[in-house]
């Protein structure tokens, strides 16, 4: 089950030791005296962008005032409006301010009442001063940091002066306060069993956003939510229509986001983008290298093919199955729709069964002239129309992106959609920067995805001289013909491959007659400057097809995927250093 593996994953993180609190980028603390008058603002973090620090969970927020406890933005504590820099707040905004304050205030006039707590006592008595004269004290606050445009956003967390460093939240009085708090406020009290750890508890009326999910808010997205009437039945509400406990809610949502996070120079922690819609994550019951293997091989933001090959050399060694690689792997692509996080594709294995899958994945994109692995971004990119293409039709949809990687993890068989996007961007004429980077990636999907659908039909790495096939040896014709023209005419504005390539594919009969008519020009031109090696080649080739049905009237579509293949493998040969003379060359 999907959630209770991300709840055991933060379980195994350590990011469900205390539930009622999780760590949060907090901009500034304020140091306040006991009678509540504020002494110091102390930014966190390079150029005041925030420290993350562990402070009391916050509400899920909508559009109606829900302050957080004792951690907030200014917006809640200080009554300060908000509004975009270099702008000046609306008068909505200051309305709304004041009632965000006056939300805060009764939040912690509550809690210090409740608790008697000093830090507590001092945050009371800092809102009653700050409430009594708001204009002049955030005025005095603010200067306290002059130099900071204020926006309303920055998040303020509160010391009692003489506790030091300790923040007022972390008072352990506050922090039992809080706990007591949270557990009654997040349920409805009714006891009833939890579908993810299967225990009698309250169930969650409200679960946390996930963040970072590609296409959803910035703020963040709900995975599980009830939010109309259509979602539910039996007069029950919110997350009463689907009882998971509050533990498990925090727990899923806090590994998602875990897994999520920016690591260094990764844009997920444990996750690759997969096309720019949505992202595949995936990690192990226990400690594995799996997810980190799979991180170097995978990776699309890798920096070019030297670091990828590198990568992959140091990780291919440890890719082999062994007897204790049975521990369970999960792989999840999420994308997102708005407020929404929609959930792509589940996988449950083992690291071992994922290791052979994806032996088998690099083993099927195999090519000759390969530098090295094609990690999924380049492969993706392949699928890509050219520069300048509506935002729509640049690239592959996210459910085909979705596939691929899905077919990749499990062994299966990759999407006909693939050939069929695969080819149709090979008929498109490229742009000569577009074209060195992406043939490969091109035709490597297409043996791959020729390799799945019909394993009884070998499709090799290089170019198989015993390969009798009629498509494969019209793609090895056209590449001969197209080297004729270019030996013979050098570089031409518009060469056989981007006139002809399309329909040579899918309708040989109309087109190879013409293409062998110019070629025999060509060829006597070529000849002529001592360059007859494509002649001969085509004239085996030729002498290879059969004396009837040579030239289909038309291809279906794998066998114009067998003739991509035959034409990237005799072209490949072309710029193959010989060892014999002319002469001697055979195909």
């Amino acid at each position: 089950m999907m959630l209770e593996a991300l709840v055991l994953l933060a379980e195994r993180k350590g990011l469900l030791d205390d539930p009622s609190f999780g760590k949060r980028p907090v901009h500034y603390q304020l140091r306040i005296s006991d009678d509540g008058r504020p002494l110091e603002l102390v930014p966190l973090g390079e150029a005041r962008r925030g420290l993350k620090l562990e402070v009391p969970v916050a509400p899920k927020r909508t559009v109606a005032v829900t302050p957080a406890f004792l951690v907030d933005n200014a917006q809640y504590v200080f009554g300060l409006p908000k509004k975009k820099k270099g702008e000046a707040a609306d008068q909505r905004a200051t309305d709304r301010a004041a009632d965000c304050l006056a939300a805060f205030a009764v939040e912690m006039l509550a809690a210090a009442d409740s608790t008697g707590d000093e830090g507590l006592l001092a945050v009371r008595a800092f809102l009653y001063r700050l409430q009594a004269n708001h204009a002049a004290e955030l005025m005095r606050i603010t200067e306290m940091d002059a130099d900071h445009e204020w926006t309303g956003d920055e998040c303020i967390a509160f010391i009692r002066d003489g506790d030091g460093t300790t923040c007022v939240h972390d008072r352990p009085a506050v922090r039992t306060y809080w706990r007591d708090r949270r557990n009654t406020a997040t349920s409805d009290g009714v006891g009833q069993r939890c579908l993810v750890t299967g225990r009698m508890a309250s169930a969650a009326r409200l679960h946390d956003v996930v963040k970072r999910v590609p296409e959803s808010q910035s703020s963040g997205a709900t995975l599980v939510s009830f939010n109309a009437e259509a979602f539910t039945s039996q007069h029950l509400e919110q997350g009463e229509n689907a009882p998971v406990s509050q533990y498990a809610a925090d727990g899923y949502v806090r590994a998602l986001n875990w897994l999520l996070e920016k690591e260094g120079e990764r844009r997920f922690r444990s996750g690759v983008a997969v096309g720019p819609e949505s992202v595949l994550l995936f990690w192990t019951r226990e400690d594995n290298s799996t997810a980190d293997v799979l991180l170097a091989l995978f990776a699309p933001e890798a920096a070019n093919d030297e670091d990828l090959r590198a990568s992959f050399d140091a990780a291919w060694k440890g890719l082999a199955p062994r007897d204790v690689d049975a521990t369970k792997f999960y792989a999840l692509t999420l994308s997102g729709n708005a407020s929404r996080v929609v959930v792509r594709d589940w996988l449950e294995s083992t690291a071992a069964e994922v290791k052979a899958s994806v032996r088998r994945y690099f083993d099927d994109l195999a090519l000759d002239g390969d530098d090295g692995p094609l990690s999924i971004g380049r492969l993706l990119r392949g699928l890509e129309a050219r520069p300048g293409a509506a935002k729509d039709k640049r690239g592959v949809s996210s459910t085909l992106s979705t596939r691929l990687m899905s077919s990749a993890l499990r062994g299966a068989p990759f999407p006909r959609e693939l050939l069929h996007a695969a080819l149709a961007r090979l008929r498109v004429p490229p742009s000569e920067r577009e074209w060195r980077g992406t043939l490969r990636a091109r035709v490597a999907l297409i043996k791959a995805t020729l390799i799945r659908l019909h394993p009884d039909q070998e499709v090799t790495v290089s170019l198989d001289e015993t390969n009798q096939s009629v498509p494969y040896l019209l793609g090895r014709l056209f590449a001969a013909v197209e080297k004729l023209q270019a030996d013979a005419l050098g570089d031409v504005n518009a060469s056989l491959r981007d006139r002809y390539f399309g329909s040579a594919s899918a309708t040989p009969a109309f087109v190879f007659p013409r293409l062998l008519r110019a070629s025999a020009h060509h060829a006597s031109k070529a000849e002529s400057e001592g360059r007859g090696w494509a002649e001969r080649i085509k004239a085996e080739i030729v002498n290879r097809l059969p004396a009837e049905g040579a030239f289909p009237r038309t291809l279906r579509l794998e066998d114009q995927g067998r003739f991509a293949v035959g034409y990237y493998h005799q072209r490949q040969a072309f710029f193959t250093p010989r060892s014999r003379p002319d002469s001697e060359a055979t195909i």
